[in-house]
């Protein structure tokens, strides 16, 4: 029995350029210090904010046996790198998506556990900075926060209309789970 690749031919790549895309809104909203240690943090603030959510999708719709993969989509990628001059009010994060590749009818159960795992990922590395504390910690939790805040609007293509549609307590108790990290934490 052959055994499937974790990653598609690309697909590391395309995540890749989608990080540096929202790496480089992350340093907009900061004036773009060249501070090699400010450098460095916000990277790894951009990478821990955004890969772990796109990835906790995509191995959550494996783990039911779906193929998934991370698709850089240009035209959002080409709107988040405009996000990403310094002087516009408006910061849009969308560089590319999981695509999931249903080939049967997927259960409401099955569609709201794959999108809840990714607004999850990033209430939990929130939790996790705010627990733990460490440079930037509560910067990444708001980051976090927000990611998990705007993913789980209930409208269009989002996480949270596909996690509201399986279980409205769930999708209550992220969001304000949300709404905390982005406001208050």
């Amino acid at each position: 029995m052959r055994r499937r690749a974790l990653f598609y031919p690309g697909e590391l790549a395309e995540l890749a350029l989608a990080t540096l895309a929202v790496y480089l809104v992350f340093l907009s909203l900061s004036g773009f210090w060249l501070n090699p240690r400010y450098l460095f943090f916000t990277f790894l603030l951009s990478f821990l904010a955004y890969v772990p959510h796109e990835l906790a999708h995509k191995f959550t719709a494996m783990y039911y046996g779906i193929p998934a993969r991370y698709k850089l989509i240009k035209e959002f990628f080409l709107l988040t790198l405009v996000s990403a001059i310094p002087l516009m009010p408006i910061k849009i994060i969308v560089p590319g998506t999981v695509l999931v590749y249903m080939y049967w009818p997927v259960s409401k159960e099955t569609n709201g556990m794959i999108s809840a795992a990714g607004p999850i990922t990033n209430l939990l590395i929130g939790l996790a900075a705010l627990i733990f504390r460490g440079p930037y910690a509560r910067v990444l939790a708001e980051i976090s926060g927000w990611i998990a805040f705007f993913n789980l609007i209930p409208f269009g293509p989002l996480d949270g209309k596909k996690v509201l549609e399986w279980n409205g307590l769930i999708w209550l108790t992220l969001f304000a789970f949300s709404l905390y990290l982005a406001f208050i934490a």
